[in-house]
């Protein structure tokens, strides 16, 4: 008889007799982490490559973790709380956070796909908090379209309506930002024979005086609107 230690069987000390349903129970615990170390996974640290993928945990490896499908989800993630299903992050100078590629020689495929059933919701929001681009849109082919909207278009800040009481002059401010180069388009809403929008121009660039200057041919005898829109 081999008298090691190591092959000693475990003592469990318990107060009182166990059931038949504790029993069962602590012999299928202990099954499945027989099988975990069998195939070389440890309960105490994280999975590798070629390990299973472990819940809850770090799981760290060199390859790339490929997963096939042939219905639709091939992955789903739900989060019942507040923040991010799935999250992307890189560290790279050159890296993507999140990468969608549809890579089907026809039809109307979809890289990248966001959608909401909440009438106040956001179906795709991306935040540049450094002073970045937010959303870049390319299409190298010349047939391509790089941008692409289907009903209505919003330029919050960017966009507005000013109202004068007379005179020939608007003299707006406008937040966001403007620099020598922004456009400002700009055109009556209400008719006055013979009068209209001049030029339209940026007037300061300075942080705390940003404003546009909207010039008329001729001064309106009575209230006016105009609307006005920036490009940059």
């Amino acid at each position: 008889m081999n008298s090691s230690r190591d092959n000693e069987p475990a003592i469990v000390a318990v107060d009182e007799p166990r059931s038949r349903r504790q029993l069962l129970t602590a012999g299928g615990v202990a099954a499945v982490a027989g099988v975990l170390g069998a195939v070389g996974i440890s309960n105490s640290v994280e999975a590798k490559d070629g390990q299973w993928l472990r819940i809850g945990q770090k799981n760290a490896a060199t390859k790339t973790t490929q997963l096939t499908g042939r219905r639709s989800p091939g992955f789903l993630a739900r989060i019942n709380g507040a923040g991010a299903a799935i999250r992307g992050i890189t560290s790279s100078q050159k890296g993507v956070g999140l990468q969608g590629w549809a890579d089907a020689k026809k039809g109307k495929t979809v890289g990248v796909e966001g959608k909401t059933t909440s009438p106040n919701g956001v179906a795709g929001q991306f935040v540049a908090g450094r002073g970045g681009t937010a959303l870049l849109a390319k299409s190298p082919a010349r047939k391509g379209v790089a941008l692409r909207t289907e009903g209505r278009l919003e330029f919050d800040q960017r966009s507005g309506e000013a109202t004068t009481s007379g005179g020939a002059e608007f003299v707006i401010p406008v937040a966001g930002g403007l620099t020598k180069k922004s456009l400002v388009l700009a055109t009556l809403q209400d008719h006055f024979p013979g009068v209209h929008v001049e030029a339209a121009s940026v007037l300061d660039t300075t942080a705390e005086n940003e404003t546009i200057l909207i010039r008329l041919n001729q001064a309106v005898p009575e209230p006016a609107r105009v609307a006005w829109l920036i490009l940059d």
